[in-house]
């Protein structure tokens, strides 16, 4: 290892001994297991681990007292290391259920300069787990190894331990097949037989009940039991009740199960036990011999035999039947790892619905089934309202158990062959089978909406939340699955936003719209990327002396006939594109450029400036007002000549680095506005939390001028009212018509933007305008 700060060489350190060091090579000798051939079994978990975590090499080593012997291993042909040179030997002083992790074996001191990490195989990532009986006496490790940097989930550190247990139970018997064999070697070969059969199923056995009935196949007459039966405790099943053949058969005995079967008591104990019981007072007593079969504490199985009264029951037969429980534990545990494995594979960890993969593969399936003329599958996207507040207010905890409840009346409400995932977040969707009209499904989308509607009980809390879902039948195999869920999630969004209540049904009249979006998205990301796009100035005017005082920067962009798109649609497709603040910096950018060219003729204009529309997700980023001011700074343009316009509906008001970003841009002269005011969520309060210097008024308060609409008018007058009394600028964008000009004069609102004053315009035409304007001016 290096020692830091002397300045001095790497002096390698070996790794220090067990605590119980004699304990444990006794231990270790004890299982006779060194040096012995490659074992199958044992290859198949160092594949499976490996598979699991997504390294390439795994290893099952024994650490003697000078070496690591390695007794299994995958992707690598390495026999043994020297003690001093093994991962592994501080892998086996780790306590119990413990693990070692080196996420990056040339920054940990104790491996940096270890050879196997400087050469050959130049391990970087290990992660290993002892091998002990439960006592602190590692043998070993079971270790998965890459050579990058890496790191498990939980989910894979424990399937290791897992794996580590099989293996250790795997060597114990073993070491119990062989300490048995030699006890037997005199006793009757029916022994030898049965222990064979047991050690055998243990290996091959392709599932645990299997190997209950490959046991009951292997029962040798010899045993002198009179009558035996197994009974699976996880299926609640008996394989049957068997009787020898080699004896008479007791009239007895069938009353003797019955007997058995009513009493309260269950086997509870972790080895075979005998009781003696009887089925009436002149009657002899039976031997009952039970051997539980268990695993993680649980109990499995059950072997019930019942052998005549004259045998009297010696250890020896209970050592038998414990070695046989014991293979069938090993068979049942990995049955068992088999099926989380599985699971963890194919179902959301936290809610238990199926993933992404194995619903797409559902969808697929219903798609290649579909028929156009009789239509009877429906894909359902199903988001949760509210579920982002949930989070924010009483933490992820609650969140989570949340989704889980979600989970549950999704399941409840799902038929037959209908299946439900979780695609992320709280996005969940659902396959419905079986609809035969759209009133079928109507009722369908009605009870889910109902469900989830109702208040869902977490502790103390009671939640309320809602959902938006959209829908789409499943009618053509000619469709992909990803488009039937772009369809269902486009129907999902005209509820979030409110276009729709409570569902919709993606008709085809839908389809077609959300086909011309698709496309106008499609051409305005070619646009964009293409560069297809330039920078409209729009003149701001004093309406009372009719001058240009400023100009407020739009985007434009063009598709390859060379046709304007139309503003509004462009807008919305880069917002759904989640593409603006990359725009935001391109707009920046290029308003920068028009200020540099022409400084001379806009710095003749008092105070002039041009406004750029900046998206909140810019806005909250750290240091972005540094960044632009120093961009100024460079070009040699005034930061008075810059305002900075927002749109209030998305901002997130309690974001440091927007206060932060906004006091920086005032402080340099740089001037605030808020965009369409009044069409989002303003209230005093906010507009007084930020550092706002100019409030632009939506044109959606200037119709009632026209129409003479009194409320409308009031209103529009409040609000200038209070952009007045709080000394704010106040400009009215949408001025098309005199007489709306005339009214907000009237209201002493001076400064406007409009068609009546100027439409978007290229910069040379703007300029000219402002050349009009100022010849014109007296």
């Amino acid at each position: 290892m290096n020692n830091e700060g002397t300045g001095s060489p790497a002096v390698s350190v070996p790794p220090p001994l067990h605590p119980r060091e004699e304990e444990r090579i006794a231990r270790l000798l004890g299982y006779d297991i060194l040096d012995s051939t490659d074992d199958p079994l044992l290859d198949r978990l160092t594949k499976m681990a490996a598979e699991i975590t997504g390294t390439p090499i795994s290893l099952i080593t024994l650490i003697d007292d000078k070496r690591q012997w390695i007794k299994s291993r995958y992707g690598i042909e390495l026999r043994e290391t020297s003690r001093e040179d093994a991962f592994c030997s501080y892998t086996i002083l780790e306590p119990k259920g413990a693990e070692l992790v080196v996420k990056d074996a040339q920054k940990d001191k104790r491996f940096n300069d270890n050879k196997y990490v400087t050469g050959d195989p130049y391990i970087r990532f290990y992660a290993g787990v002892p091998l002990d009986a439960g006592d602190g006496l590692a043998i070993g490790s079971l270790c998965v190894i890459d050579q990058k940097p890496s790191s498990l989930s939980q989910e894979q550190i424990k399937a290791l331990h897992s794996l580590a247990a099989i293996a250790m139970d795997y060597i114990a018997i073993h070491r119990s097949n062989r300490e048995l064999t030699n006890l037997l070697m005199r006793e009757k070969e029916v022994y030898s037989n049965l222990l064979r059969a047991s050690s055998e199923m243990a290996i091959e056995a392709p599932t645990f009940d299997d190997a209950l009935h490959s046991l009951i196949e292997h029962l040798d007459p010899n045993l002198g039991y009179l009558s035996c039966r197994i009974r699976n405790m996880q299926t609640g099943g008996t394989t049957g009740i068997i009787y020898n053949p080699l004896l008479p058969k007791d009239p007895e005995l069938p009353m003797l199960w019955v007997q058995l079967d009513s009493a309260p008591q269950h086997p509870t104990g972790d080895t075979a036990k005998t009781d003696f019981i009887s089925t009436g007072a002149l009657r002899p007593e039976f031997s009952y011999l039970v051997v539980p079969v268990r695993i993680r504490d649980r109990l499995v199985a059950v072997i019930e035999l019942i052998y005549p009264d004259h045998r009297k029951m010696d250890s020896r037969i209970r050592e038998v039947f414990d070695i046989m429980a014991t293979n069938l534990g090993i068979v049942a545990e990995r049955e068992l790892v088999n099926l989380e494995l599985k699971k963890q594979a194919t179902h959301d960890g936290l809610t238990g619905a199926a993933n992404r993969i194995v619903f797409m593969a559902q969808l697929e399936r219903a798609i290649a089934e579909a028929d156009q003329n009789y239509p009877s599958s429906a894909l359902l996207f199903v988001d949760l309202d509210g579920f982002k507040e949930v989070n924010d207010n009483f933490g992820h905890q609650i969140g989570d158990r949340l989704l889980i409840e979600v989970t549950k009346r999704l399941k409840g409400i799902c038929r037959g062959e209908d299946l439900m995932g979780r695609l992320s977040g709280d996005e969940f969707v659902l396959i419905v089978s079986g609809i035969s009209d759209r009133k079928d499904l109507e009722r369908v989308l009605e009870r889910i909406h109902r469900h989830l509607a109702m208040p869902i009980i977490l502790g103390e809390l009671e939640i309320r939340i809602g959902s938006s879902i959209g829908c789409c039948m499943v009618d053509s195999n000619e469709i992909s699955s990803s488009e039937l869920i772009r369809r269902a999630e486009e129907a999902m969004y005209l509820v979030k936003t409110g276009k729709i209540k409570n569902y919709c049904i993606a008709d085809s009249q839908l389809i077609k719209g959300f086909k011309a979006k698709h496309d106008l998205d499609r051409m305005i990301r070619d646009a964009v990327k293409e560069k297809r796009m330039f920078i409209s100035l729009q003149p701001i005017v004093d309406f009372s002396t009719g001058a240009v005082v400023a100009a407020e920067a739009l985007l434009r962009a063009v598709d390859k006939q060379g046709v304007v798109v139309n503003a509004e649609s462009f807008m919305e497709s880069l917002d759904r594109l989640r593409i603006l603040p990359e725009i935001d910096e391109w707009v920046f950018a290029e308003t920068l450029r028009i200020l540099q060219i022409h400084l001379k003729e806009f710095s003749v204009i008092p105070d002039f400036r041009i406004s750029i529309n900046v998206s909140p997700a810019i806005l909250i980023t750290n240091g972005y007002a540094k960044t632009c001011l120093a961009r100024l700074e460079d070009a040699g343009i005034p930061s008075s000549m810059l305002r900075i316009e927002i749109v209030e509906t998305h901002l997130q008001t309690n974001n440091p680095w927007l206060h932060e970003n906004l006091k920086i841009f005032r402080h340099a002269g740089v001037r605030i506005a808020v965009d369409d005011f009044g069409t989002g969520f303003s209230n005093l309060q906010y507009l007084t939390a930020l550092p706002i210097d100019t409030i632009k008024i939506d044109r959606s308060f200037l119709k009632g001028i026209l129409t003479n609409d009194k409320h409308a008018n009031d209103l529009l007058k409040a609000i200038i009212g209070i952009g007045k009394n709080f000394d704010y600028t106040i400009i009215a964008e949408g001025v098309e018509h005199a007489d709306q000009a005339t009214y907000l004069a009237s209201l002493h609102c001076q400064l406007m933007q409009g068609y009546l004053f100027g439409k978007p315009m290229r910069t040379e035409n703007f300029l000219e305008l402002i050349n009009q304007k100022r010849q014109s001016t007296p």
